[in-house]
């Protein structure tokens, strides 16, 4: 009889674990009612087929990020943010040949992208995550559908507001995803952008230490992310070098200035009222969200 209730016990124990389990992973028609929960808050609805379709190959888009050694800076006649590829093979090539003039150089896997598809890895991740994630990519359409002339790091920084702040008032409306969670993984990703923030003014101060404050800085990093979920193990467990800080400035540098701004208003279409606005300046468009604290 004991027997019986220990298998029965265990059998009730095994179920449970595996219900949690699927309940914290996404799945296409979880993504879809995020995806009407951003365009009611957009107070719009964005023109394309956003995460209807599967990409069959599962295989991520290779990032190449160039910076100069001792400078978290895009080497001089480099002028794009960055290469993208569809091939590893490919993206290192070129690594290899930047790194032999003496640059620094990242190599950074994107699962998610605005293209919006659905693939395996994107799957896998928990429901908390794919919803920062469908906020974050849905903000860069957003920019595209307008046709928004704003500077680059503004654009990635805005998507990352949307992203964890769309998330977090998603938690608390919806109850779908864990708001206690949603917060956790907030809190750890504001903590690794100022981790980064300062590395980069730093470097900046002191180019002959580099190598010690990206050692440091990586230590940091990889003590925070203890705490966090696969998706910011993808995006953030890397060795730190200025190439990989340049990554990261995209999202970090005006993040919080937009957080202070983004607070402010009282839903997410009043934020995207005054991204509209945006100059096509840093300074400029520093000056112009000032005007909102």
């Amino acid at each position: 009889m004991y027997k019986t209730f220990a298998l029965c016990f265990l059998s009730l124990c095994m179920m449970l674990v595996a219900n949690a389990s699927h309940a914290q992973t996404a799945d296409s028609t979880f993504i879809a009612g995020v995806k009407d929960y951003v365009f009611k808050e957009m107070n719009i609805v964005l023109d394309g087929t956003f995460y209807t379709h599967r990409d069959t190959s599962d295989q991520p888009l290779y990032y190449l990020y160039v910076s100069l050694k001792n400078k978290v800076e895009i080497p001089f006649g480099y002028n794009r943010k960055y290469a993208t590829f569809n091939s590893k093979y490919d993206a290192n090539i070129v690594a290899t040949y930047r790194q032999n003039m003496g640059y620094a150089t990242f190599l950074y896997l994107a699962y998610a992208s605005s293209s919006t598809l659905l693939n395996k890895r994107l799957l896998s991740y928990r429901r908390e995550s794919v919803t920062m994630i469908v906020f974050h990519e849905l903000m860069h359409n957003y920019i595209e559908q307008f046709k928004l002339d704003i500077p680059y790091d503004f654009n990635e920084a805005a998507a990352d507001i949307l992203g964890n702040y769309g998330a977090k008032k998603y938690a608390a409306d919806s109850h779908e995803i864990n708001l206690k969670t949603v917060k956790k993984q907030l809190r750890l990703n504001e903590n690794i952008y100022q981790c980064m923030n300062h590395c980069i003014a730093e470097i900046s101060l002191h180019p002959d230490q580099t190598n010690t404050l990206t050692a440091a800085c990586q230590q940091k990093i990889r003590k925070l992310l203890k705490h966090g979920d696969l998706f910011q193990h993808d995006r953030f467990d890397f060795d730190i070098n200025t190439a990989t800080l340049l990554k990261n400035s995209y999202y970090s540098k005006n993040y919080f200035l937009l957080k202070r701004v983004f607070l402010k208003q009282k839903s997410i279409a009043a934020f995207l009222d005054i991204i509209k606005s945006l100059p096509t300046n840093d300074a400029d468009a520093v000056n112009y969200l000032e005007r909102y604290l």
